[in-house]
């Protein structure tokens, strides 16, 4: 077995809720963590068929599904191990009312910008919602062991973790975005300035969008689908920043142009960027009634079903004492169950890498690209 020592620290808060939705510090989310970008930095090798990955995957990291030559289901405990120096409850107790404020065009009033990237572990009166979290620089010790074999995949894996992971509630918003240090991890210099080392993990937008896992980090003809924003000072800057830019390529670049009071709501170019939409339903995507009327809960909103992850994702960095965001693309396309349940099936598929498009001009003329070799 081969043993590494990583010193994590926290860039910003992290919601790691446990069974009371009380954040502390655990192995499992890092486990998670781990696996996801595992997945990710073996995909090419793998000729990115999702079946013989989550096999290999299964052969590592354990497994109670795989069948032998006779078709017999067989179990293994993980090849991994991982233990945490502390395991401990999270520092934070409260929240700073101070949130800076941000123009929403879809709302009357200004709305706080973490509130707005951290709705659910974040609450408009209460605050924290749930106490404590973990606060930004928090750290602790992650011991990791594996393979000698593996030492290679998982040299990248947790250079990948380091550049782009987050953890915990709002994550893919860039809440709970970690740091790693370790003496073999590059820092986060040679991704701002296009010195990191992205060959086998980006793959064309076009060919990502013809399966519905994520693969690997988009391209397109302008180069890796990464941006950063400018220098803070301090990381609720970089989150305010985060807010303004998911509010435009969300909120200005598609707004709503159809009636979802509509008994059958039609679909809308924003769907595609993630679902469910408060008040936004979709026909086929919404519980409905024997007599075709859709189903409401308790407070007048839709019912709604499926879901379509958000493949916008945003990190704050430390760098030389300044912050920054990075906004990443990890394309896949729409779900084949929800896509399926649609009538215009063909037409949404084939429009999806022209949204996308959309998505990346907007980013383009708002932030700048890192680059990749």
């Amino acid at each position: 077995m081969q043993k590494n020592e990583y010193t994590v620290a926290f860039n910003v808060p992290g919601f790691l809720g446990d069974a009371e939705q009380k954040s502390a510090w655990r192995t499992s989310p890092f486990k998670a963590l781990i696996q996801q970008w595992w997945r990710i930095a073996v995909a090419s090798e793998e000729g990115h068929v999702w079946q013989r990955i989550r096999e290999r995957e299964g052969r590592l990291f354990g497994h109670a599904w795989l069948k032998d030559g006779k078709g017999k289901e067989w179990a293994m405990r993980s090849r991994v191990r991982m233990k945490l120096a502390q395991c401990q409850p999270g520092s934070l107790m409260a929240w700073n009312n101070k949130d800076p404020k941000i123009k929403h065009p879809e709302v009357k009033f200004p709305v706080g910008s973490q509130l707005y990237l951290g709705y659910g572990p974040l609450d408009y009166k209460k605050g924290l919602k749930y106490s404590p979290a973990i606060d930004a620089m928090e750290n602790n010790r992650l011991i990791l062991m594996h393979p000698k074999s593996e030492q290679a995949v998982f040299n990248q894996t947790m250079q990948l973790v380091n550049w782009f992971g987050t953890l915990g509630g709002r994550s893919r918003n860039g809440w709970g975005s970690i740091a790693l240090a370790n003496p073999d991890l590059a820092d986060y210099s040679t991704l701002l300035d296009g010195r990191a080392e992205l060959g086998n993990v980006q793959r064309p937008l076009e060919i990502c969008l013809q399966d519905e896992w994520p693969q690997a980090i988009g391209t397109d003809g302008k180069g890796v689908l990464i941006w950063k924003t400018e220098a803070f000072n301090s990381w609720r800057e970089v989150i305010k920043r985060l807010a303004e830019i998911k509010i435009g390529f969300r909120v200005e670049n598609f707004p709503f142009k159809i009636n979802q009071d509509a008994a059958k709501p039609a679909l809308d170019n924003r769907h595609i960027l993630s679902y469910p939409v408060t008040h936004h339903g979709v026909d086929g995507w919404i519980e409905t009634y024997r007599d075709g009327q859709p189903k409401k809960d308790k407070r007048g909103y839709l019912i709604q079903k499926g879901r379509i992850a958000n493949q916008m994702r945003f990190k704050v960095i430390v760098q030389d004492q300044k912050f920054y965001g990075l906004v990443f693309h990890i394309p896949c396309s729409v779900p084949e169950d929800m896509a399926d349940a649609l009538k215009n099936r063909k037409q949404i598929l084939n429009n999806q890498i022209e949204i996308w498009q959309k998505v990346h001009a907007y980013l383009d003329g708002q932030l700048d690209r890192t680059g990749s070799q």
